[in-house]
């Protein structure tokens, strides 16, 4: 078998990932990706590389994390050997990065995705959503991560005063989203899990504490918008569903990872009054709930399912 290799920038979203590769009693290694170097001068050891780089890194102090993994990814698929696989290579990190390039390849696939406009500079926003002209409006960044940074406007007057005033920062890359608010149906959105680019389920998160959406475990210690492990009496924020087992936007977004070269990923979907479904975001460094896995029955674990899924690989 050959070895598993880990890249990533996040110690504590490796702490499940670990575990399931425990079980099993495989050893992987890691590479923690935030100040290194890749000796591209050298051939890679032989083995099945996976990438968990986040767009979200700099959250954490991680600035340059994803530029030091596209170096790398580009490193191990240069090498050209069919002993080194790579799994969410440069073409997956390029979507984690970019969401026009999500809607392009997603559109490509035949899947609705938000109307959307890419803004940069501070003074053109306001210009651009008049234009834009439909209320109310989501303004995002482009490299946020879990939600962050994402904000809700009713009208041009709400989105100047913020544009305007002493709360706005500006996005890490400068590039802002200008995307029409989609009113779902019910107060939450689906965001649907794959590995090996084939549907392993879907997971309903309830939207109505706000927009910040990360499943990682993790966040429930420090981050009360995001409460992943919810307590016995409160409602279970995130709850595995089978709303969309045998729809055809499942096999939509099989397609869509298969051309665009993903290999592991969780989609968000929202459903609007209509019943017309949208993916709005790709996340190729997915995550997953052991709170809601278990309460399904702990029959099917994301982690479980990725572990398994780069031991065949490396086999």
């Amino acid at each position: 078998m050959k070895p598993i290799f880990i890249l990533h920038e996040n110690e504590e979203w490796l702490v499940p990932l670990r575990a399931e590769f425990a079980q099993r009693g495989v050893e992987v290694q890691e590479w923690f990706l935030n100040e290194d170097y890749v000796a591209f001068e050298k051939n890679p050891q032989p083995g099945v590389y996976y990438n968990r780089m986040s767009a979200s890194s700099h959250t954490r102090g991680h600035r340059f994390a994803p530029e030091l993994t596209r170096m790398a990814l580009t490193w191990l698929e240069h090498a050209g050997d069919s002993q080194v696989q790579v799994v969410n290579g440069t073409r997956a990190l390029y979507l984690e990065t970019c969401k026009l390039s999500q809607y392009a390849a997603l559109q490509k696939a035949g899947i609705r995705t938000p109307k959307t406009r890419a803004v940069v500079g501070r003074s053109v926003i306001a210009k651009a959503a008049e234009d834009f002209a439909q209320w109310p409006v989501i303004l995002k960044p482009n490299r946020g991560g879990k939600g962050l940074g994402v904000i809700k406007f009713d009208d041009l007057s709400a989105l100047q005063q913020f544009v305007e005033g002493p709360d706005y920062h500006e996005p890490l890359d400068g590039i802002w989203l200008l995307q029409a608010y989609i009113q779902s149906a019910a107060p939450f959105i689906t965001r649907c899990e794959f590995v090996g680019q084939r549907f392993v389920y879907a997971v309903q998160v309830d939207t109505t504490g706000g927009f910040e959406l990360c499943p990682a475990d993790i966040c429930a210690i420090d981050d009360a918008a995001c409460p992943v492990g919810e307590s016995a009496a409160a409602p279970a924020k995130f709850v595995i569903s089978e709303r969309y087992h045998g729809h055809s936007i499942i096999g939509q977004l099989e397609t869509f990872m298969r051309n665009s070269g993903v290999d592991i990923a969780g989609i968000e979907l929202i459903e609007d009054k209509y019943g017309d479904v949208y993916a709005y975001d790709v996340n190729t460094n997915t995550n997953y709930n052991q709170a809601a896995e278990a309460a399904a029955g702990g029959r099917v674990t994301g982690m479980g399912a990725v572990a398994d899924y780069l031991i065949a690989l490396a086999r």
